[in-house]
């Protein structure tokens, strides 16, 4: 689409002021490591000390505060795109001046700056990767072509949050971004923040979209501060970093790299979502993983309706309680449990969906941060437990309601490229095989994933095939979630975790887990089977998780677990399997179970 540097601003004339902001992001984000990195390296012996980590963290900040999903205030981009300015970080200033630009033409101007910063930047040293450069800036405009019509919100933003490298990055950028997060200089000035925030926008192996390491408080709180704040050595303004990033608990992720260990695997387990809206969700019964209820919503509500039922009693006598115990508690509980109260109708038609999601979003939130020794020592043990019950059945009642799922769906599938859905197919088609013959896997729960995969099979339009791949992705998701939480605690999955990836993670087969879990389904030997299952899943979770980036941590930590020399562990005793906890399913004729 573009052949030179003034199509890009030819073209941009006329469009609107979001997508020159969005595109002169993207560009400049993606030049990061030419931008910033190696400039630093070629003109040390011209510079003072102490000028290479200003110049990095000068091209960040630009980068950070031009970010199309955030609104900073004028002043703080303004003064972050003079500072990426004087120490030549050129593509970031111009990304920031386009995110300050108050008219089509300045900020179309900026991203021709920013192109054309990229491209010098890209010549002078990653020659080889120019081309990739210029085709994913291409890839961008079409992108917005193909969706102006199909969407009233900002394209910029929506752009924004799409793969930066679909394919993953071009292999001399993205050697170039390692070697200096691997470096001594990188851990010398405290960059670690810096590097997890970069690689989560960029995914620059995964091809993952970009997400927000640092989250949006802790987001705003850095672009808002002054320029006197900036201007200290890079170590102080990283110090900082790291402090706040422990006060919202995720000092863990600031880490060079995680150190493989049993107790690694249990911290990422305890930090993994619970299952989201989906076609289809599971739960352990009986020692097998099977399929919930269909969620349809019939007249009378139907399960929602007793979800909706319990949440609303649930929540009432939450707060009654917590006025009979006068002013001693946070406030935030009780301003917060009735936030959702009010949007709990007496009817499930009546409901808002999104509205109840997002408020049980802060209502899990807050009984997590509750759940410390401080906060137990502190608190009525029996607020913190109405309130995690609570928060589970508002879960419970999200889980019900169609139209979450259907968007949950719309936006997986709105992020998938053609060759993107091709290869997660793959992925997803390669973890049903895994499950088809194991034991453990209850049969509506296999019905379910082989109704999944003919249907991504089916010849259809690109928008659909998409839109059913997505399906399968987000009940995939629920799957090892469920799987990984076969049990309450996450220490026990964790050990068992660690062994099979340590000791036979080369030997482990499905016929290996069809056989193992015959004999030890049932009671807590279930959660070996568990274990045993997702580790022969390894290959194919690691591909679903370039679009979950909530398993990422659990399979890097496994994959980095050196395969030891021993044998297999035994089997332990055999015990026969029970029956199917559901009712057996119809006759193949009928065809497999299908989502609502």
């Amino acid at each position: 689409m573009f052949k030179s540097r003034r199509d890009v601003k030819l073209w941009l004339r006329d469009k609107p002021i979001d997508w020159s902001r969005a595109l002169a992001f993207r560009i400049a984000l993606r030049v990061l490591p030419l931008d910033g990195l190696v400039a630093g390296e070629t003109a040390m012996g011209s510079k003072p000390p102490g000028w290479r980590e200003r110049l990095i963290l000068a091209t960040i900040r630009a980068n950070f505060l031009a970010l199309p999903t955030q609104i900073f205030p004028g002043k703080y981009i303004i003064a972050a795109s003079n500072a990426a300015a004087s120490t030549a970080a050129h593509a970031a200033a111009a990304a920031t001046a386009a995110a300050a630009a108050h008219t089509v033409a300045d900020a179309a101007d900026a991203a021709y700056a920013a192109t054309d910063a990229a491209a010098d930047a890209t010549h002078a040293r990653a020659y080889a990767a120019a081309a990739d450069v210029w085709l994913s800036l291409s890839n961008d405009a079409y992108w917005l072509l193909e969706h102006q019509e199909s969407s009233d919100t900002e394209l910029g933003a929506l752009l924004a949050k799409q793969p930066l490298w679909p394919e993953g990055a071009p292999k001399q950028i993205h050697n170039i971004w390692i070697r200096f997060a691997k470096s001594d200089f990188a851990t010398a000035h405290g960059f670690h923040p810096w590097i997890r925030w970069y690689e989560a926008l960029a995914g620059l192996k995964s091809g993952a979209p970009p997400r927000d390491f640092f989250g949006e408080t802790l987001t705003l709180r850095i672009g808002s501060q002054e320029n006197d704040w900036w201007r200290r050595p890079p170590k102080a303004v990283n110090a900082d970093i790291v402090e706040w990033l422990k006060e919202k608990d995720d000092s863990d992720s600031i880490a060079p790299a995680d150190v493989a260990s049993p107790a690694a695997l249990a911290d990422a387990l305890d930090k993994l979502p619970a299952q989201q809206p989906a076609p289809y969700l599971f739960d352990w019964r009986d020692g097998r993983l099977e399929i919930l209820p269909p969620d349809a919503l019939p007249e009378d509500g139907g399960i929602a309706q007793d979800y909706l039922d319990e949440a609303r009693d649930k929540a009432q006598g939450l707060l009654d309680d917590l006025a009979d115990r006068g002013h001693n508690l946070p406030p935030d509980i009780a301003r917060k449990v009735g936030k959702l109260r009010e949007v709990l109708s007496e009817r499930t038609a009546d409901l808002r969906p999104a509205l109840v999601d997002s408020r049980t979003i802060s209502l899990e939130r807050l009984a997590n941060a509750l759940d410390n020794p401080q906060d137990k020592a502190e608190l009525p043990s029996r607020i913190l437990a109405d309130l995690g019950d609570l928060a589970d059945t508002a879960r419970r009642l999200c889980h019900c309601l169609p139209t979450l799922w259907r968007r949950d769906v719309d936006r997986l599938a709105n992020s998938l490229s053609a060759d993107n859905a091709a290869t997660l197919i793959l992925q997803l088609d390669m973890l049903r095989e895994g499950v088809k013959d194991a034991e453990v896997v209850g049969p509506d729960t296999r019905a379910a994933f082989a109704t999944l995969s003919e249907d991504s099979a089916e010849p259809a339009a690109d928008d659909l095939k998409r839109w059913r791949v997505a399906m399968y992705a987000l009940s995939a998701r629920n799957f090892l979630t469920a799987l990984l939480r076969v049990t309450k605690g996450s220490a026990a999955v964790a050990k068992e975790l660690f062994r099979f990836a340590q000791d036979v993670r080369k030997e482990l087969r499905p016929e290996l887990v069809k056989g193992t879990a015959k004999m030890i389904i049932g009671g807590s030997l279930t959660v070996v089977a568990a274990a045993c299952l997702f580790v022969t899943l390894l290959e194919p979770a690691s591909g679903i998780a370039k679009v979950f980036p909530e398993f990422e941590r659990i399979i890097r930590l496994l994959e980095t677990v050196k395969p030891g020399k021993s044998e297999p562990p035994s089997a332990p005793p055999s015990a026969p399997p029970p029956l199917s906890p559901r009712t057996p399913r119809p006759a193949a004729e009928k065809g497999p179970t299908r989502p609502a």
